[in-house]
């Protein structure tokens, strides 16, 4: 049970992929976050990460929260998924501006322990 590397070849960037995740893809949500996940057109899991603008001003805490959300998954997700999956998840922050990593990280959990009872099972 190794941790999960999250690069470039992991990373869920171009805005049409994204948009299409939300438009066609399930929704799972946890007390901090939420999951929107759908099936990859590549042949690998991607991620992305993302923390809305309206509900946190300021950069510098939207960069935090993502930081704390891709060490949580990077962590833990071993645990529960597999690394050859073929899904793309954009997980999306909406609790409050000072949070813990440990809330975080149980946030992530939550979620990554529902897709797999959920959708792998």
């Amino acid at each position: 049970m190794s941790s999960f590397r999250l690069n470039n070849s992991t990373s869920l960037k171009s805005s049409l992929e994204i948009d299409n995740v939300f438009k066609n893809g399930k929704k799972l949500s946890s007390k901090l976050m939420t999951l929107t996940f759908a099936v990859s057109k590549k042949n690998r899991l991607r991620i992305a990460f993302s923390v809305g603008k309206k509900s946190h001003d300021l950069a510098v805490t939207r960069n935090k929260l993502k930081r704390l959300m891709r060490e949580a998954f990077r962590l833990n997700a071993g645990r529960f998924i597999e690394k050859d999956l073929c899904y793309d998840f954009v997980f999306v922050y909406f609790g409050p501006n000072k949070v813990s990593f440990i809330d975080v990280e149980h946030s992530m959990k939550s979620l990554l322990l529902s897709f797999k009872t959920k959708v792998l099972s």
